[in-house]
């Protein structure tokens, strides 16, 4: 019942998260301007989680049969974990700024992307990431209620930006461009 009762008020952010742009224009403490995007803003996302903190470990199975830890990559090299859906405008438009710089980063950035839709499984993950051939070395995985709960995700496009030395370097929303993609990722190989 508890489970259920989880789900249903996520499926409520999500599809508000996914359909209402915020208007309010934030820094992205990346020292890079916000810029006004025909769909969206970017803006801070309010979690238990800070930036500086260690982020919840976690493992998910990726569209490839893999189990991967986050854990498993701290201390190796940073890494984003990206909160999306099959379904949202929003998420597309990122996956398309990230397909034009990340061949730069593929080798030196891990990108984990969990969907928050919980009715979405590997299948239908694994024909979405064809989209996106750029993107080949993303994983792909299916959303667990409780790497939702502990992340705070309400909306799309939440990206959670870790440095290899296990902080959290970046907490944000919204659809980046192509530059504010590279100004994200330089600053993680930092």
């Amino acid at each position: 019942m508890k489970i259920s009762l989880i789900a249903a008020i996520f499926l409520i952010f999500l599809i508000y998260g996914c359909t209402n742009g915020n208007k309010n224009e934030t820094n992205l403490e990346l020292k890079t301007k916000a810029e006004s995007q025909e769909l969206n803003q970017v803006f801070q996302v309010k979690s238990q989680l800070q930036v500086g903190d260690a982020p919840y470990d976690f493992t998910v199975v990726t569209t490839e049969g893999k189990a991967v830890r986050l854990s498993d990559f701290l201390g190796r090299k940073p890494v984003i974990v990206y909160f999306m859906a099959t379904w949202c405008p929003y998420c597309a438009r990122d996956f398309a700024a990230l397909s034009k710089v990340y061949k730069d980063y593929e080798n030196k950035v891990a990108v984990i992307s969990i969907s928050l839709d919980l009715n979405e499984d590997l299948n239908l993950l694994r024909e979405y990431k064809k989209k996106y051939p750029a993107l080949e070395k993303v994983m792909f995985a299916s959303g667990q209620t409780e790497i939702l709960v502990n992340y705070r995700i309400t909306r799309t496009t939440t990206k959670y930006a870790i440095d290899k030395n296990g902080k959290i370097i970046y907490i944000g929303s919204g659809a980046f461009n192509e530059e504010q993609w590279k100004v994200l990722l330089d600053e993680m190989l930092k």
